[in-house]
């Protein structure tokens, strides 16, 4: 309990007194939220009486404040209880929520278990008030403006890495936790009420005399070696063998922290549409060892924990949802009664609520893919297994788009529905008239002659480098009796002008260029399933992505300096449209890139994501 008190001078006459105590003790209230609180423990009186926040002063008055360093601290951390899972007078076992450091969990502990009634607990309790230090209170009162603040401020103060000691800085405040978890996981801690008992749970704890039971959710399916896969008697393919629920999965010495761990069996294997499958696992490593060892362990293995921090990997349906690990048992023998002790719970909910989700969205996945096999008049069968195939477009050889199906091979990009975008952007600016129609990287051809099969007055060329590609366009385009209005050429979109055939004056231009950064392919090709078969050409580009756009605009900037005089040719028409697809948050710099133009519009796709941008030519050579 900490008494101060002034008498009000000039400078403060007629201010209220919630100000005058900020100003003259704020490294005894710490901040306005604390401040206010104070006023409504009465702990501030003006003149003897208890004084309200907005009471005026005036010089000469005489006020004191009475500030209670442990109510202030209960009113932070006692506010939430904790799950207390065994308790007697020398020790506990109790739940640290996910969000809490350890430090935080450990200021909560008074407020949640017992004193001990030893004589040596008695002493404890009573030098316990005095015990909350200014650098405590500190991290309980950090100056913020509300109490969110204050929990997030007092988080990174005292966050530490998981693998130090939670005591290191407490190791005068009782009851101290003697092992940490990290501040995105929860499970079981281990918790000492006295003095002596820490010292002896520390003890056991560094050598190894407790057994902790790790839940976590990680990538993948653990494949079983020829060896083991042939021991268990597996009829399929050795190479293709995983470890199933109730397995054991051996450890591999040499992996990072291998020397840490115990064991790691399997709980749950659920399939996932981003990692194949997800597994739920529960290891024992060896004490003292904790969850880091664990996640570095998985990562080096290539089954990275679900989570958002350090050593793990998020699912991308599941991003700022923690980390998937919690401590649910702790078993040892306890060095006073001499009994086995195993406290356990149940794993947190949200590791049920994510193999649910992966499995929902999986089964609605697969039931996709079968309607396309049926599709391509292919009858699925049971077994049929996605994880280990090509896209089922390239299984069938066909896709349906804008009401139309084209045939495609691994030649050509998969048609998808966000670039239905483009047909509808082309189709409202014909406005009902002939128009020819120009698409730069055609593939499978299916962007021009959606637009044809809509626009019946319209021609049009798709040009492609691939000559492959213009082979399955060329066989589209006869697969709709489109033969007399559209015709496919090779062509390369940096180049234009070196396809004589393409000095048509075009009224609108699509296109749908790769924009994926080439320098990350092989990471994202494991983001985008399947995009591994398809033609890299149609995905990637240099320059962040980017490279793409600058070919095309170097083609149609050298197009508009074409004269207008007598047996000039012009690819583009003057006053033409140019549609372009682009990728998530490229559209400011595509839009730079396109400067020489006139920017018309910007059109979204069903997912709310900026797909399309829609240009004008200028209508004669002397308009900007």
């Amino acid at each position: 309990m900490k008494e101060l008190q002034l008498q009000v001078q000039d400078e403060d006459n007629g201010n209220r007194a919630w100000k005058f105590v900020l100003a003259h003790w704020k490294t005894i209230v710490k901040s306005r939220e604390h401040n206010r609180r104070c006023f409504k423990r009465g702990e501030v009186t003006v003149n003897g009486v208890v004084a309200e926040v907005t009471k005026l002063l005036f010089k000469g008055d005489w006020v004191k404040i009475r500030f209670d360093d442990r109510a202030a601290h209960e009113s932070v951390y006692g506010k939430e209880k904790l799950d207390v899972r065994y308790e007697d007078d020398d020790l506990a076992v109790v739940v640290k929520p996910s969000g809490k450091t350890m430090v935080a969990f450990g200021f909560m502990l008074p407020f949640s278990v017992m004193p001990s009634h030893s004589a040596e607990g008695a002493d404890d309790k009573l030098g316990q008030a005095e015990q909350v230090t200014e650098a405590q209170t500190r991290s309980a009162v950090a100056a913020e403006e509300d109490e969110e603040e204050e929990e997030e401020e007092e988080d990174d103060d005292f966050d530490i890495p998981s693998n130090i000691s939670p005591t290191v800085g407490q190791q005068h405040r009782l009851p101290c936790a003697i092992h940490g978890i990290e501040k995105a996981a929860n499970g079981l801690v281990l918790v000492a009420k006295t003095r002596s008992m820490r010292a002896t749970l520390l003890k056991m704890h560094n050598e190894g005399q407790f057994v902790r039971t790790f839940r976590i959710i990680c990538h993948g399916a653990w494949k079983k070696s020829n060896t083991d896969a042939a021991a268990t008697n597996e009829t399929s393919n050795h190479s293709d063998a995983t470890y199933s629920p109730g397995d054991s999965i051996p450890i591999n010495t040499s992996g990072l922290d291998a020397e840490y761990l115990e064991s790691i069996h399997v709980v749950h294997l659920t399939p996932s549409n981003e990692a194949g499958f997800i597994s739920t696992l529960d290891i024992t490593p060896r004490s003292p060892y904790l969850g880091v060892n664990i996640r570095r362990y998985l990562l080096s293995q290539g089954h990275p924990v679900v989570g958002d921090s350090g050593n793990t990997k998020p699912l991308k349906a599941n991003r700022n949802k923690g980390l998937f690990s919690a401590v649910i048992n702790v078993e040892f023998k306890h060095p006073v009664l001499g009994t086995t002790i195993v406290a356990s719970f149940d794993e947190p909910a949200k590791f049920e609520q994510l193999r649910n989700r992966e499995q929902r969205a999986c089964v609605r996945r697969i039931a996709e893919e079968l309607e396309e096999l049926r599709k391509g008049g292919i009858e699925p069968i049971s077994s049929f297994d996605r994880k280990s195939d090509k896209p089922i477009a390239y299984q069938v050889g066909g896709k349906d788009f804008y009401q139309m199906r084209f045939k495609v091979s691994p030649a050509t990009l998969i048609p998808r529905s966000s670039t239905e975008t483009l047909v509808k952007a082309a189709i409202s600016l014909s406005q009902q008239r002939p128009v020819k129609i120009l698409d730069v990287g055609t593939g499978s051809g299916c962007l021009l002659l959606a637009l044809l099969n809509s626009l019946p007055t319209a021609k049009g060329v798709g040009v492609d480098i691939s000559t492959e590609a213009l082979e399955i366009a060329n066989f589209n385009k006869d697969l709709y009796n489109l033969s007399d209005r559209a015709s496919f050429l090779p062509g390369d979109l940096g180049d234009l002008q070196g396809t004589p055939e393409l000095f048509q004056s075009f009224d609108i231009l699509v296109c749908n260029p790769p924009y994926l950064d080439s320098a990350k392919a092989e990471r994202l090709k494991t983001l985008f399933a399947g995009t591994d078969h398809e033609p890299p050409v149609a995905l990637f580009a240099e320059k962040e992505g980017y490279g793409a756009y600058e070919l095309l605009a170097s083609s149609l900037s050298h197009d508009l300096l074409t004269d207008d005089g007598p047996g000039s040719r012009r690819i583009m028409a003057r006053g033409g449209h140019v549609v372009l697809e682009i990728g998530s948050g490229m559209g400011a710099r595509v839009r730079e890139i396109f400067k020489f133009l006139q920017f018309a519009e910007a059109l979204k796709d069903n997912q709310d994501s900026e797909r399309c941008l829609v240009f004008s030519l200028p209508s004669s050579p002397t308009d900007p």
